[in-house]
């Protein structure tokens, strides 16, 4: 969270001049006493007329109005009235975090309608701009009817239950990490934790995230959405931004970028972008004005590094090349590719079971070397399984050789699928991966 603070403030040194905004601090008490902290960032000068435009900032899970203050700073020095608050749970605002639920959404809506109704502000121009948690609300904001006219989301889920459980199994390493960052303020994680990091009782999970999630809704959703996301984040990978890119009916962006939950980071190198298209997103859609971001191509894939970007007519086109891994050891490597890939779509990984015994799940590593590509697991049956592995952006030069490493946790420095010690035993055939790649790559 410092790095982030840093980061960020070195951002805001150029794009947040001195004086450029005057602040105010508060709590707002919600239906059932829960006081919410907020803050309010309003531009210098005299307002437009019916008031600035306004955003709604919201912050990550473990977060605070304070995390995401510079944000809320960059937006008002480029004459947006910005207003962040503490999600209740977090930051000084009282009672217990419910996990992005129907109330954190009843709040929302409040804060909305407070920030709209403030003399400076105009009521009919409001967006809103959440991280993580606070995306996974802004999406849910908007799937119950909050009047946003415009929104961006980062690094977050539209399915909760797939982001995080994939084909019934957690990934455990960071269920458990975001559980134990906020388990003092939330009985309702307390009680579900055991659960939810072994898989034991998927029912109830699958009970408690669909409320939370948006992906059932998503195609009633008209507002304008720019989605940024990380080309790798364990937590929430490309397919939580693509199912919002594909459902939502009104005009849309999606930038996949250099950013992200573990093993990536927020900020990432390319924050300087991500902050200028936002703001220009907001430019068009609450000001109207006629800058463009409109007509420009909607799906933009950054390279693994450096500044280069390119852009899409929508979702790009990916083919599937095939690697077969030979042997029936738990580590197998691959032939070398002959020709540069990136991977891009949700991968398939087909093995056979031949014997199974007191083994809860079978983890799937594929690496590059030693950096882990994707991954994936199942609840190990006898016969032929299939494992969904997740949607994230590799570059893979040529000359690559994969190899995949079978366990009951995650490979080496994969800290997605935590492991639970020795368990059972499984003997492996043959493999068989399906990987999807775009047609051409975007780095190298």
């Amino acid at each position: 969270m410092k790095r982030l603070l840093l980061i960020l403030a070195l951002f805001c040194s150029w794009a947040a001049p001195a004086n450029a905004f005057s602040t105010d601090s508060g709590f707002r008490t919600m239906g059932d006493g829960t006081q919410i902290a907020y803050d309010t960032y309003i531009p210098a000068g005299t307002p437009p007329a019916g008031g600035w435009p306004g955003v709604v900032v919201l912050h990550g899970l473990g977060g605070s109005k304070e995390s995401v203050a510079s944000i809320a700073q960059v937006f008002a020095a480029q004459g947006f009235a910005a207003l962040a608050y503490s999600a209740r749970g977090e930051g000084t605002s009282t009672g217990n975090l419910e996990l992005a639920g129907p109330t954190e959404t009843s709040d929302e809506r409040a804060l909305e309608s407070y920030f709209a109704g403030l003399p400076q502000v105009s009521d009919t121009k409001i967006g809103a701009w959440g991280i993580s948690y606070g995306g996974g609300q802004t999406w849910n904001g908007l799937a119950a009817g909050i009047p946003y006219k415009a929104a961006e989301v980062v690094e977050t889920w539209t399915d909760l239950y797939s982001a995080l459980w994939p084909q019934d199994i957690a990934k455990a390493g960071i269920v458990l990490g975001f559980a134990k960052s906020v388990e003092s303020r939330s009985p309702l994680i307390v009680a579900n934790e055991d659960a939810a990091i072994h898989s034991t009782d998927p029912a109830a999970i699958k009970a408690l995230t669909a409320p939370r999630s948006s992906l059932s809704k998503l195609s009633s959703i008209t507002t304008p959405v720019y989605m940024f996301q990380g080309r790798v984040d364990y937590a929430f990978d490309v397919t939580q931004a693509e199912n919002g890119f594909i459902r939502t009916r009104g005009p849309k962006h999606l930038y996949i970028g250099q950013f992200g939950h573990a093993p990536s980071t927020f900020p990432g190198p390319d924050l300087a972008y991500v902050m200028t298209q936002g703001v220009a997103w907001f430019d068009h859609f609450l000001n109207g004005a006629p800058n463009g971001i409109d007509k420009s191509k909607p799906v933009t894939i950054a390279a693994a590094t450096g500044k280069k970007r390119v852009s899409f007519a929508g979702i790009p086109k990916t083919k599937v090349v095939g690697v077969g891994f030979r042997g029936t050891s738990l580590r197998r490597t691959g032939p070398k590719f002959q020709q540069a890939l990136e991977t891009f779509g949700v991968s398939l990984l087909k093995v056979q079971v031949q014997k199974v015994s007191n083994y809860p799940r079978l983890v799937a590593t594929v690496f590059a070397g030693n950096r882990a590509i994707t991954h994936g697991a199942i609840a190990p049956r006898k016969g032929l399984q299939t494992i969904r592995l997740a949607n994230y952006v590799q570059y893979l030069p040529k000359g690559t050789r994969l190899t995949v490493v079978f366990g009951n946790s995650s490979g080496s420095g994969d800290v997605a699928y935590l492991g639970f010690g020795d368990q059972g035993a499984i003997t492996l055939g043959s493999a068989f991966l399906s990987l999807q790649t775009l047609t051409k790559p975007v780095s190298g």
